[in-house]
């Protein structure tokens, strides 16, 4: 973890001298953060919950983001295939342009809250597509309301790595609230430069203004409690022994080139590794790696992860 801390903080040296200082131009509100297709909000649970929807009658196509993320995030998929499905992507509690509740954050009561907002917006049963944290929770969907999953897609999937105890009491005591909301303009950009992301392209670069004038709202508090609650839920409530559960036909991708999978200082080794746990517990899983991308592999490949997805959806 500390050569992790010192990595970043190179980085960002290094990064600061040409890079554009968005703090200056002042705090974003959720509501002002970019979609892909008009936001619409409903109450979930008692959580407002935004989320786009591209209606029409094609089989529903559901994308839940990750940790620290927004449904911005999946700006390359939604469009990508609105023309053949009812494609939805929410904010999760916490995130985006969603409330900030005084829950738990974990993958069981997020699964709680997509399964409720389905209900909400007509859904019965969809595909899931779930990028790390969201993989963990789609995993939780499908394991425990199965007539929910029609398929299971995961997307650099958490909670298939195991941590020792000692491991994951460092990450929780590490990931503190005050973390969240100390993190300089520096430190956002150095991680998604090095650790989130390894294209760099405009998306990228909205993401990561995004993310710098959204910590200088008041409301960004409620994001590092999120913050600090998920990363200890996925912690406590792993999913490793639970993919033989799974019945739903799944799609697992990683890219090759993926920093944050596995965890380079309590585990090491290679992600194909953490790919094969998934092939070798969920019963016909199909796993594709994509030689080059990064943890958010579906936003550094677009075209290579849409056509898996379009072939999986086949």
């Amino acid at each position: 973890m500390f050569r992790s801390l010192f990595l970043t903080a190179l980085a960002s040296s290094s990064l600061a001298a040409c890079a554009p200082r968005y703090a200056a131009r002042g705090a974003m509100e959720p509501e002002d953060l970019w979609t892909p297709l008009p936001r619409q909000h409903v109450t979930v649970m008692g959580v407002d919950v935004a989320y786009v929807d591209s209606g029409g009658s094609g089989p529903p196509l559901v994308f839940v983001h990750g940790l620290s993320s927004s449904l911005g995030f999946w700006e390359y998929q939604i469009p990508a295939f609105a023309h053949t499905h009812r494609v939805l992507a929410l904010d999760l509690p916490g995130y985006g342009s969603s409330s900030r509740p005084d829950a738990p954050c974990t993958p069981p009561w997020y699964a709680t809250v997509v399964s409720a907002w389905l209900d909400a917006v007509g859904v019965d049963r969809a595909t899931i597509v779930g990028h790390s944290m969201g993989g963990q929770i789609a995993i939780q969907l499908a394991v425990t309301e199965p007539s929910r999953v029609e398929r299971l897609v995961l997307s650099a999937p958490a909670g298939l790595e195991p941590f020792q105890p000692g491991a994951a009491k460092f990450m929780k005591d590490f990931w503190t609230e005050r973390r969240a909301m100390g993190t300089t303009e520096e430190q956002v950009r150095a991680n998604f430069t090095t650790q989130v992301f390894n294209h760099r392209d405009a998306g990228v670069e909205r993401m990561i203004e995004e993310r710098v004038r959204l910590g200088l709202s008041p409301r960004f508090a409620g994001t590092s409690v999120a913050v600090s609650r998920s990363i200890a839920g996925m912690l406590d409530y792993p999913v490793r022994d639970r993919l033989g559960q799974i019945k739903a036909p799944t799609l697992v991708v990683f890219g090759t080139a993926d920093r944050m999978i596995p965890n380079p200082i309590f585990n090491g080794g290679t992600t194909r590794s953490v790919a094969r746990i998934a092939e070798e517990r969920i019963a016909g899983a199909r796993v594709v790696m994509i030689p080059g991308a990064g943890h958010t592999v579906h936003h550094d490949e677009p075209e290579a992860f849409n056509a898996a997805l379009q072939e999986f959806l086949k």
